[in-house]
């Protein structure tokens, strides 16, 4: 069905004018098509926004000023369940003076269950020339380890959360004030 047809002054052939009926046929056919199988849905959509957690450090863990025999190495350890410095047997070290403490630092945030972690295992403190190692920290109990999740109680937006650690001494250890630090994480579980 070819020819040619004039109109207004143009030519134009036939196959063009039927090319053109079967795409405007084909588009109207899948617009049908897409019409009779289409489908709609209602998407709910929820937010719980809680308050974000936040940590402050109350207390600083601190061994007080130990004493110490240089030919052996030492081990003290501040325990949370009895909230106190606890040296070994073998009279290595002694409390000299200072105030041994708990490591305590609060968490506020919701109340749902929150997983506490020190960022180390173990932590070199040091005096500018050598270092001590503090390592087994325990968060809340003696067994606590360094990783613990707590639930607060209902209602209970903030809770504070003691740490304890070990500290060890070597063998012609110097004298002197170490420091050193840890991070703590808290995230909601």
């Amino acid at each position: 069905m070819r020819g040619t047809f004039v109109k207004k002054g143009k030519k134009e052939k036939s196959h063009n004018l039927l090319k053109t009926g079967l795409i405007s046929l084909s588009c109207f056919g899948l617009h049908a098509l897409r019409g009779v199988i289409a489908s709609t849905a209602t998407l709910p959509i929820t937010v719980r926004l809680v308050r974000a957690i936040e940590l402050t450090v109350s207390t600083s863990l601190s061994f007080g000023t130990l004493a110490m025999t240089l030919d052996r190495a030492g081990q003290a350890r501040i325990d949370t369940s009895l909230n106190q410095l606890v040296i070994d047997n073998n009279s290595s070290l002694a409390l000299a003076g200072g105030t041994p403490r708990v490591g305590r630092f609060t968490v506020k945030g919701a109340a749902f269950p929150v997983t506490v972690s020190i960022e180390d295992t173990a932590v070199k403190l040091t005096n500018g020339v050598t270092a001590v190692t503090v390592n087994n920290f325990n968060i809340l109990t003696a067994n606590g380890g360094n990783k613990i999740t707590i639930t607060p109680q209902i209602g209970q937006n903030s809770f504070t959360v003691p740490v304890g650690a070990s500290l060890v001494t070597k063998p012609g250890q110097l004298t002197g004030t170490y420091v050193g630090s840890t991070r703590i994480f808290a995230n909601f579980q």
